[in-house]
């Protein structure tokens, strides 16, 4: 491995992850606009979820579900397009595992707005898009599955991240692919502390379940007005048999 190729990939790939489409579509969509963390709750409840991270879902709370969908598809694209270039050039070499590697860290601690950025789950799926698309696309879908059926969200967004572990190693056996992608979940997980606490207080308090089952959140947006979020799990599993039904 060449090491100067090496550092070019981790550089490139850590100052496209520190791009913030998150503020970038905030500034266009609603300049001035404060998205900086978000507390959610369910209507007539007092329980809240709160959340620091300026990322795509932020976006989608405070903005809309175009907007959030938009951001989190464009902080795929800021890993996979350095991941993908560098394995068309270095085909044999594992450069573009390093650039999508560091594109997660540039998201979550981006250089440009002092570190403060999001939990790396859409540039995490960017990176094994370029690793493995028909991996990333199976498991994630598993993991989509399995998280609206049990009504959990960590499951619907986390639990496909997980399942790349075994797919690559049985798929590939690729020792530096299966490290890339425990480094992944490493680096997801343990950004994801935070939400794990407010889940584990919900849970104390025995208000997790509520939240697992409202067809709405209420997004508590300080010195504005708060809007009505209508994307949960309980609603897509609603919607879900409502097709079937219907068929």
């Amino acid at each position: 491995m060449d090491p100067l190729i090496a550092l070019l990939a981790a550089i490139t790939g850590y100052l496209s992850g520190s791009i913030s489409f998150a503020r970038v579509i905030a500034g266009i969509v609603a300049p001035g606009e404060d998205i900086s963390g978000v507390q959610v709750a369910v209507p007539g409840r007092e329980a809240r979820i709160t959340s620091t991270t300026i990322s795509a879902t932020t976006v989608r709370l405070n903005l809309g579900t175009r907007y959030g969908c938009l951001t989190s598809i464009l902080d795929m694209l800021k890993a996979f397009i350095p991941a993908m270039v560098l394995k068309i050039w270095q085909p044999s070499m594992p450069y573009y595992l390093i650039a999508a590697a560091m594109a997660t860290i540039g998201h979550n601690w981006p250089v440009y707005h002092r570190f403060v950025g999001g939990r790396g789950l859409s540039p995490v799926l960017g990176g094994f898009l370029a690793l493995d698309w028909i991996g990333t696309l199976i498991t994630n879908l598993i993991g989509m599955v399995v998280g609206i059926q049990r009504k959990n969200a960590l499951l619907y967004s986390g639990l496909g991240i997980v399942l790349m572990i075994p797919w690559v190693w049985f798929r590939s056996q690729d020792l530096m692919a299966l490290l890339y992608v425990v480094f992944m979940n490493v680096i997801y997980w343990t950004s994801m502390i935070p939400e794990l606490r407010e889940y584990a207080r919900l849970q104390r308090e025995g208000e997790l379940a509520a939240f697992r089952e409202a067809r709405q959140l209420r997004v508590i947006r300080e010195g504005r007005e708060d809007r009505i979020d209508n994307f949960t799990l309980a609603s897509l599993m609603d919607r879900i048999k409502g097709t079937f039904k219907r068929e």
